[in-house]
């Protein structure tokens, strides 16, 4: 089950970044790092928010 991990898909990252920085990706890679590095720490912290789930019960 993948509840909540396809609002963190990869292609919402720029709306995210612009929504943030008032449509400034500049402001954001300066703030933030190479546009690399931000896409690898986006990618990178879901699987803390998203951890596997114990589906066969309790």
């Amino acid at each position: 089950m993948t509840i909540g991990v396809e609002e963190l898909d990869q292609a919402k990252l720029t709306p995210l970044l612009k929504l943030k920085y008032h449509n400034s990706i500049a402001d954001a890679v300066a703030d933030l790092g190479r546009p690399e590095e931000i896409g690898q720490v986006f990618a990178g912290f879901q699987q803390y928010l998203y951890p596997p789930q114990n589906v066969g019960g309790l």
